[in-house]
């Protein structure tokens, strides 16, 4: 590290010798010392150069950080922004589609952050691959990155990406990730337990039905969770039941109950069912994961086990306004409807 006034920091000086290296640092910068996208010395490297305590540097250093001077990238070091330091939060939210429940969730998460926050929105469509290259490409030029982590190909090198950016700048929505490392913000479900409580708390009605379907999607963008629910509740209770990914018109008889994911399965039960003079509600029984407008006036409404979007994206953007590094649970509930 060098500059012009070395010769006169560390002293006695009545400013504290950690805003002294936060001082020397910025004027390193402004000099072009230090340019954008440039690694600095070493918290080590500057104790020993400075004779000054570990404590000491490593305080300026996060400072720094908290500022947007600097970006800290875990196993390489400090690196001062690629983008001119405004004072103004810069989040990136990236989501694994566009839905009606995901924009709940976007439209709640930018309001509540308000007008004075830039939040920039990227869809990686369930492809670790495109969240990797979001993230590499946009690393230290925001100040936080939320993420919603929902994937077909999760891997170990999707966790490493995800892990540089800084645990106290990464927020995860809707969905934890096993073992990652960190002190992180989340906002996510419990889809295991809290699929069996809402199945339980409807069995005065569920009990009607003598066979359950679960219609569980290929691929593993889905929680596999909601299977382990799912089987936990059918034999607590002692139903017959079935999981699949797709459905199949031969199997449904009266005193069904089919789970669906996919709206699209929702639709061809409820199709099926009208061409075939089965009453839904009544010989066959419908729940659907997720509510949206349609489902409540769709056939006289479709009972769902839902989430507040609304709310998850508001937790979310006060975890960020209110500097909280905290994992709230956003619980699931049961609306019903006539389907069941």
């Amino acid at each position: 590290m060098r500059s012009s006034d070395e010769s006169i920091i560390f002293g006695d000086s009545r400013i504290p010798k950690y805003q002294q290296v936060i001082n020397l640092i910025k004027s390193d910068i402004e000099l072009g010392i230090f340019k954008q996208g440039e690694r600095i010395p070493s918290i080590n490297e500057t104790s020993e150069d400075f004779y000054l305590s570990r404590d000491t540097v490593e305080k300026a250093y996060n400072k720094l950080r908290e500022e947007g001077i600097l970006v800290s990238v875990p196993g390489k070091g400090y690196y001062v922004n690629t983008i001119e330091p405004t004072g103004q939060l810069r989040v990136l939210l990236a989501i694994n589609k566009i839905s009606a429940h995901k924009k709940k969730i976007v439209n709640a998460f930018v309001e509540t952050l308000g007008e004075e926050v830039v939040v920039e929105t990227f869809v990686h469509h369930y492809s670790a691959k495109k969240l990797e290259r979001i993230i590499n490409e946009n690393l230290g030029k925001f100040s936080y990155y939320a993420i919603i982590p929902c994937f077909k190909n999760f891997s170990d090198q999707t966790q490493a990406v995800i892990e540089k950016i800084p645990s106290d700048k990464l927020l995860l929505i809707d969905k934890d990730i096993d073992d990652l490392k960190g002190k992180y913000k989340a906002v996510c479900e419990n889809f295991e337990e809290d699929t069996r409580q809402v199945l339980t708390s409807a069995l005065d009605v569920i009990n009607k039905y003598e066979k359950l379907y679960f219609i569980f999607p290929d691929g593993n963008q889905h929680r596999p969770e909601l299977i382990t629910s799912f089987k936990r509740f059918c034999t607590e209770h002692h139903f017959d039941y079935c999981i699949t990914n797709v459905f199949d018109p031969a199997w449904v008889r009266p005193k069904d109950l089919y789970l669906v994911v996919e709206d699209d399965d929702l639709v061809d039960i409820i199709k099926y069912c009208k061409n075939n003079q089965l009453a839904v509600g009544q010989d066959v029984g419908i729940i659907s994961y997720n509510d949206t407008p349609l489902k409540e006036v769709l056939h006289d409404g479709i009972a769902v086990i839902s989430t507040d979007f609304q709310k998850m994206g508001e937790t979310a953007a006060q975890l960020i306004l209110e500097k909280r590094s905290e994992k709230i649970h956003n619980p699931f509930y049961l609306i019903r409807r006539p389907s069941l």
